[in-house]
């Protein structure tokens, strides 16, 4: 710690190694000049916004506040230096990390990539039924779909921060006040807008020299995002052209479908480190593939769906070399996306189709990355009436699992019409969210929804919250220690 005497009117200078404060010494008052290279708060946010971000004490002593409501002074203090009482640390919301939409890992270091799992703790208190208030409420940080991240970035803790695709709007949640706040983009460069749906739409990340970086598909390009919650500020930069399809983190590089200017699509990837560029064509292509769900992977292979067959980056057997193609869906299969995401087993990445063959017509699984017709049977129904699948709907949807509690979080919809007929509409249906464990199934939430398998879920600050834009807040639960 260092401390600089400037002159007797002049406020001294405290060099605390990744933060620096200066002091009135006429006063006492500690003010924040700068913190970790990300500079200092707006004077037009409240202190207790973002004092747990640079991990500040306080102090509501009217010896150390001297006529404010409120004293901040370096996180390194224990006691008041004018009264010697003990200081209050700020209030701290944690350190874990959220990445959607289903929570994700840093650096792409899980095996599988893109499916509804995650390795957070799912987990509520006893006692939960469906008509009993929410623990918490957030407003909604706006009017249509959004993704949820929580991270630290290079603070002290993380906040929440809400991403608006549709119009590439960045906005923090400000827990002492809270609000919704908008990340201001510095210098030219803006986030765009990205017109992949809810079911293609994802990001990668990837902690570089002290920080999360994000790579979110755009309408512009790849766009590269930091974030500054102290400042309130957001770096961003573009790279490529449109992207078509969400990038992942694979190999030690990220892969994203791009399209340029002649409508030629193909896989972009993209050195981290440098974010140097590799242009990937797609052998085969159907000229009319353009469009791709958000991407699984596993460590062989990367795949895009879309319904006219999988786009794939696979790893060749000798070296370090990928190969880019185009796979066409079996004859006489269609994939049923409105049956759920691609789900694992027997080591392998599996598909609901609906398969039409000599024997008649039924929805099977089948196996992705591979040239023939790999089936698993049957495909999430055993019920042997049900060819369309409808009757699984009717059970319940996986939102999300836990690889940790071994839980799940599921929508079930009480409705008694079969849902089939409903996708692609507006028709609500009355639905109870639950989380299904090991020993029991606990119903927590009810509310009558369109399309509730897009409701999104995310942990932030020891709870689960849920979002649809069609629910006027986002609830919240605590969750079990």
């Amino acid at each position: 710690m260092a401390t600089t005497m400037l002159s007797e009117r002049e406020n001294e200078s405290w060099d605390l190694g990744d933060q620096l404060w200066a002091r009135d010494p006429a006063t006492g008052v500690f003010e924040l000049l700068g913190y970790r290279q990300l500079g200092t708060a707006s004077a037009a946010v409240h202190p207790l916004d973002w004092a747990g971000l640079v991990g500040a004490r306080l102090s509501h002593d009217p010896a150390d506040c001297v006529g404010r409501p409120l004293a901040l002074f370096p996180g390194e203090f224990r006691y008041s230096p004018a009264t010697g009482h003990p200081l209050a640390a700020a209030p701290h919301l944690g350190s874990d990390v959220w990445l959607p939409p289903f929570g994700g890992e840093r650096g792409g270091a899980q095996r599988l990539q893109g499916l509804r799992l995650t390795s957070a703790r799912l987990s509520l208190r006893g006692g939960l039924t469906p008509d009993a208030d929410p623990d918490d409420e957030l407003p909604l940080p706006c009017e249509g779909p959004c993704h949820f991240i929580v991270a630290a970035f290079s603070a002290c803790e993380s906040r929440l921060v809400a991403l608006e695709v549709a119009r590439g709007v960045l906005r923090q949640w400000l827990p002492h006040s809270r609000r919704w706040a908008e990340l201001t983009p510095l210098g030219d460069a803006r986030l765009g807008p990205s017109s992949l749906g809810e079911d293609a739409w994802s990001l990668a990340a990837l902690e570089h020299e002290g920080t999360l970086q994000l790579f979110l598909p755009s309408d512009d390009g790849l766009a590269v995002l930091g974030i500054n919650l102290l400042a309130g500020r957001c770096d961003v930069h573009i790279l490529g052209s449109a992207c078509v399809g969400a990038p992942v983190l694979w190999r030690g590089r990220l892969h994203v479908p791009m399209i340029d200017r002649d409508g030629v699509v193909f896989v972009q990837a993209v050195r981290p480190d440098d974010l140097s560029l590799e242009r990937m064509p797609v052998s085969g292509l159907d000229p009319a593939a353009h469009r791709w769900l958000r991407p699984v992977a596993d460590p062989q292979h990367i795949v895009w769906m879309g319904s006219r067959g999988q786009l794939l980056v696979r790893a060749e057997p000798a070296g370090p070399a990928e190969a880019v193609s185009f796979l066409p869906w079996p004859a006489g299969v269609s994939p049923r996306f409105d049956l759920g995401s691609p789900g694992l087993a027997a080591g392998h990445l599996w598909q609901p189709c609906f398969l039409r063959d000599a024997q008649g017509g039924r929805v099977v699984s089948v196996q992705l990355g591979t040239a023939g017709l790999v089936l698993l049977e049957p495909a999430g129904d055993d019920n042997g009436d049900d060819d369309d699948g409808s009757a699984a709907r009717d059970r319940g949807t996986s939102l999300l699992a836990s690889t940790t509690t071994s839980a799940t979080l599921r929508a079930r919809l009480e409705d008694p019409r079969r849902v089939s007929s409903g996708f692609g509409t507006k028709e609500s249906y009355l639905t109870t969210f639950e989380l299904a464990g090991v020993e029991a199934t606990a119903p927590f939430f009810a509310a009558r929804l369109s399309r509730p398998w897009t409701t999104q879920a995310f942990l932030y600050a020891g709870r689960l919250y849920l979002h649809h834009p069609e629910l006027p807040t986002l609830p919240g639960w605590q969750c079990a220690v």
